[in-house]
């Protein structure tokens, strides 16, 4: 051998038997880098940094969680703390709008109705429409137009004073000081009447809070809507053990993809890991539940996003046995008459199409249940699937559930406006 020839030293990976040139590349060829936050072994190091590590996509810092990352550069409300992506807004949030209401223009009214279809019978429903500003000038609005009796912010749980077709503002100790919430109060949607009714108040209201900025009216993730359809369509057939069940098992299918729907024109939903998140959990789950199963399952907690308890309390209330014996269509003395199934996991919206979306998913998945039975369907709890998992589980919904052609595409549109779908 030449003089003037280096042998260079090999080094083997003890794995895998690769040669390299140098000791440390061969000790760390095949060695897995663990992640300090969750543990997770990578091969590659970088990868083992950056694995729980989420960015601000505005000022890049660096965070273990990904709602961290997302709240990062959002503004904070000086008097309730709640977060908003931009500063006008965190200032308005709270802020008290009284004084006159303002000349708003005649518009068009955004037309929402649930007609009565095959596989969907006609039922009654109510809206609560929580805001975190404006909500004294909401409640002079609807007075305005005659859609409520009162020209002010009533007390809390005022709902029992109600008529039903009308609307009004309440307080609420959850929301931000100047907010309130907006009962509309058991509304056909399947009468013309009713459609009117509702789609001039939410469309107003829509109007009201774009007439100026600062926005007179707030929305914000302090805020929500909850949706309430009676357990009794208006033919009188009646929901029962069985469609609870059903209605359990379609949720725990869609829950995943029913939390990005909910959260429609928002960057995410209110629910991930902030001070907000107890008011639409996620339910509890359990394969193959059955009517029984549910009502231990979904008794412990009334904020589910999914919530029988008004149904279990009407049952309480039944004097004439049928609902002790499980026979609930037959209840004869009027207990179950406004028992309603709720939908806590809405965001708040003053857009009255994304609204619409959300009413027409509440509806046809009530209906739905309350013609079949469980069919094992996979759960899917939230926070599992990719996005294109989740819209595939919307399109399958979209295919047996009780909806015309232009309800789909309303659904359909609001999936397209919605963070993860």
């Amino acid at each position: 051998m030449p003089d003037n020839v280096v042998v260079e030293p090999v080094y083997t990976c003890t794995t895998c038997g690769a040669a390299h040139l140098d000791q440390w590349d061969a000790d760390d060829c095949c060695r897995l880098h663990r992640c300090g936050w969750c543990g997770a072994e990578h091969h590659d190091e970088d990868a083992a940094y950056y694995c729980c590590r989420f960015s601000c996509s505005d000022c890049g810092t660096e965070y273990r969680d990904q709602s961290e990352a997302d709240d990062c550069c959002r503004y904070s409300c000086p008097d309730c703390g709640s977060r908003h992506d931009y500063y006008e807004d965190a200032q308005d949030c709270c802020a008290v709008h009284s004084g006159p209401l303002p000349l708003l223009p005649a518009v068009a009214p955004y037309w929402i109705s649930v007609p009565e279809i095959a596989g969907r019978p006609a039922r009654r429903c109510s809206l609560e429409q929580e805001l975190t500003a404006g909500g004294d000038l909401v409640a002079k609005l609807l007075y305005q137009i005659g859609a409520s009796d009162s020209d002010h912010v009533l007390g809390y749980h005022s709902s029992h004073r109600s008529r039903p077709r009308t609307a009004h503002v309440e307080e609420d100790g959850s929301l931000p000081r100047g907010g309130g919430e907006v009962v509309f109060d058991r509304f056909n949607l399947s009468q013309r009447e009713d459609c009117e009714w509702l789609s001039s108040s939410l469309t107003k209201i829509r109007q009201l809070r774009d007439h100026q900025t600062p926005r007179l009216v707030g929305t914000g993730f302090a805020a929500g809507i909850h949706v309430h359809i009676s357990a009794k369509a208006e033919d009188g057939t009646m929901f029962g053990p069985a469609a609870v069940a059903t209605l359990y098992e379609l949720w725990c299918y869609a829950e995943d993809m029913l939390y990005s729907l909910s959260a429609s024109g928002w960057n995410r939903h209110r629910q991930p890991n902030d001070s907000y998140s107890g008011y639409c959990k996620p339910v509890p789950k359990e394969q193959g539940a059955s009517s029984r199963t549910v009502w231990h399952l979904m008794q412990s907690d009334r904020y589910y996003g999914l919530n029988f308890q008004r149904l279990y309390g009407a049952l309480g209330n039944c004097t004439c046995g049928a609902a002790r014996v499980g026979d609930w269509g037959s209840c004869d003395c009027g207990a179950l008459d406004r028992a309603t199934i709720e939908w806590r996991v809405f965001n708040s919206s003053t857009l009255p199409r994304t609204i619409h979306a959300w009413l027409l998913m509440a509806h046809a998945m009530t209906a739905y249940a309350a013609d079949h039975t469980p069919t094992q369907l996979p759960q899917n709890p939230y926070g599992t699937q990719t996005a294109v998992e989740k819209r595939m589980v919307l399109e399958h919904l979209l295919l047996f559930l009780p909806l015309t052609d232009g309800e789909r595409a309303v659904i359909r549109e609001a999936a397209d406006r919605s963070p993860g779908l």
